[in-house]
């Protein structure tokens, strides 16, 4: 009953809370994270990204008052060993919905500067290649949820 409760709060975010979008037709939507311990050093960090436009945007970094880096990674499987490779500008192409998600692609916050707490949020912000900029809110959910996102 308890991972229902959860699960409904998601969706919650998924479709009822768009964050501040560096453009209108730029959206990013349900940024979660889970809860780590006072020894975790980096966590990941999942969103959905829609861009509802002709063009394309580029993400040239991004950054987040609770880790001293913010980066984009990808996941390559290489001769059966998972790898994560650190994508240096991220594209967005026009008319494309992105998932970051557990195994996959996903932001890694490293060198954390304090502990993330369930019920809690943080922000982390979008610089994009025109110039403008998207504080997107992330959510942090309970630790014991990541086992029904990852298998």
């Amino acid at each position: 009953m308890r991972n229902l409760k959860y699960f409904c709060f998601i969706f919650l975010i998924f479709f009822y809370y768009p964050s501040q979008s560096a453009d209108k037709n730029l959206a990013f939507h349900g940024a979660y994270t889970f809860e780590t311990n006072s020894v975790q050093k980096s966590c990941a960090v999942y969103v959905s990204i829609f861009n509802n436009t002709k063009n394309t945007f580029t993400i040239n970094s991004l950054n987040s008052q609770v880790s001293e880096k913010a980066e984009i990674h990808e996941v390559i499987l290489d001769n059966d060993i998972v790898r994560m490779n650190k994508i240096e500008k991220f594209i967005v192409p026009p008319n494309e919905q992105i998932y970051f998600q557990p195994g996959g692609s996903h932001i890694m916050l490293i060198n954390l500067k304090k502990e993330l707490v369930d019920g809690t949020s943080f922000f982390i912000n979008f610089k994009l290649d025109n110039g403008k900029e998207a504080k997107v809110k992330v959510m942090v959910l309970n630790k014991k949820l990541r086992e029904n996102f990852i298998e």
